[in-house]
């Protein structure tokens, strides 16, 4: 069973400690899904310049965490970009928008694909491929149609949105 969610990072919070991330994730992040929290934040966002994380589960193993805190948005597409490599191609890759992270999904089976996160860690993993993709695909949807309502005007992600659909029809 996946989880995902995504953190906007607080702005008038600088990280210089990346070890206190996990443990006091609520005092750098906002939840996408807390509305209230995250319209408090409006006039301190930088919408070029995004800070925020993603985090990516399954049955509690931790495959993304808040260490990997980057340029969420533009983190999101490049995820839709490798779901759309995968899905065409059956292997996609990308790195991080600010970070030497490389994200890298393959195939290996109709029903299974290998993840591998290379950062710090390097952790590599058999997963569901259906699941996987149906969850970043949600995330991300919830991700863009969240920023879209609570920030009319001032951000603008219909490419995107647009894209998710498209993806959704692909598998």
């Amino acid at each position: 069973m996946f989880y995902v969610n995504t953190l906007i990072s607080r702005p008038d919070r600088k990280i210089s400690d990346l070890s206190l991330l996990k443990s006091n994730t609520q005092d750098y992040f906002v939840q996408i899904n807390n509305t209230h929290e995250v319209l408090n934040l409006e006039n301190l966002l930088d919408f070029d310049y995004l800070n925020g994380a993603i985090t990516l589960e399954y049955c509690e193993q931790t495959l993304l965490d808040v260490t990997l805190w980057d340029l969420v948005d533009q983190l999101w597409g490049y995820i839709l970009n490798v779901i759309e490599s995968l899905l065409n191609t059956g292997e996609g890759e990308s790195y991080f928008p600010d970070q030497p992270v490389k994200l890298y999904l393959k195939s290996i089976s109709g029903d299974l694909v290998l993840y591998e996160i290379e950062a710090n860690d390097h952790i590599k993993v058999v997963l569901p491929k259906k699941e996987l993709i149906e969850t970043l695909l949600d995330g991300a949807d919830e991700f863009f149609k969240n920023m879209e309502t609570y920030f009319k005007g001032k951000c603008n992600y219909q490419y995107e949105i647009n894209k998710i659909a498209t993806l959704r029809t692909s598998f």
